[in-house]
């Protein structure tokens, strides 16, 4: 247990969204848990090595920087690596807040891998288990820590620096319905007619308000939101490409070739097989490596 730190918590202030336990494990090759149905929401962030997470019968291998939903409805199980076994921190929370907060963040048991910048995430997790059940102020403490964790995972879009800047936008309460639901069923074969005919209102006016307050059509959105979960499930998982495919909303395997070649000129096949040879390098040197090569 030397590799072991954890602290289990009995908050009792906050029932919509609070921290049940944390900790962290640097693990022995093979380890494992599972399968099995936890009583809580767990996200385990990787800080070094690699594994395997099996959820809804996918099977995801993970590394550094990356992390993991556990819903506490899913029947998961995890794995380290036999030859670099990873070394992660996990924090777990319940609350009825819960599923509201993580639906918005586009989180689920059907897409269940997040990404966060280490250094911030050791010292969130360090923070959290430097706390103690001695009163009120620890407890305030470590509420605010659990949001700053889930802050730090929350995925970026196309828009966000839009969303934080734009009064329009924030004030148009169609447009960010509209984003939070395509956001938060994307991976579900829908169109630009499902998110008009969810809101009630027109897909003219639809396109207006989303060409006039963000210069991109819906559909243009739509398919960021699909093509960049694509990215991921073809760097992240063991998925065929059809599997990622279906996973991605799309209802055949041509019409999501063709939507990915149009956008990174790559296949879909070659987009992973250029990945894995450039491992080593971050998405956002990547994308420029794919771009260099297009030209």
């Amino acid at each position: 247990m030397d590799n072991v730190r954890f602290k289990l918590f009995n908050d009792q202030m906050f029932s919509d969204c609070f921290i049940n336990f944390a900790g962290q494990e640097k693990c022995s090759p093979g380890h494992r848990f599972g399968p099995a149905i936890r009583p809580c929401y767990i996200i385990h962030y990787i800080l070094s090595g690699k594994g395997k997470f099996f959820c809804d019968n996918v099977e995801y291998d993970l590394c550094e920087n990356q992390a993991f939903l556990i819903e506490p409805t899913a029947m998961t199980f995890y794995q380290a690596d036999f030859d670099d076994p990873w070394h992660y921190l996990w924090v777990a929370f319940k609350g009825y807040k819960v599923s509201e907060i993580l639906s918005r963040m586009g989180i689920n048991y059907k897409n269940p891998i997040l990404h966060g910048e280490k250094s911030h995430m050791i010292s969130i997790a360090d923070a959290i288990l430097d706390t103690d059940s001695s009163g009120l102020k620890e407890e305030l403490k470590r509420q605010s820590l659990l949001f700053d964790f889930l802050s730090s995972l929350c995925p970026d879009t196309m828009y966000s620096e839009s969303i934080s800047q734009s009064s329009e936008l924030r004030n148009n309460n169609y447009l960010v319905r509209a984003i939070e639901f395509i956001q938060n069923n994307f991976y579900h074969p829908i169109g630009v007619a499902d998110v008009s005919s969810h809101l009630g209102i027109s897909r003219n006016y639809l396109f207006t308000i989303f060409k006039t307050s963000m210069g991109h059509s819906p559909s243009e959105y739509l398919t960021y939101c699909r093509l960049n979960r694509a990215c991921h499930l073809l760097d992240d998982s063991a998925l065929s490409v059809e599997n990622v495919a279906y996973s991605c909303g799309y209802d055949s395997l041509s019409v999501f070739s063709k939507a990915f070649k149009n956008h990174y000129s790559l296949t879909p096949s070659t987009y992973r097989k250029l990945k894995h040879e450039n491992d080593t390098m971050s998405d956002l040197e990547f994308n420029r490596f794919i771009k260099r090569m297009d030209k």
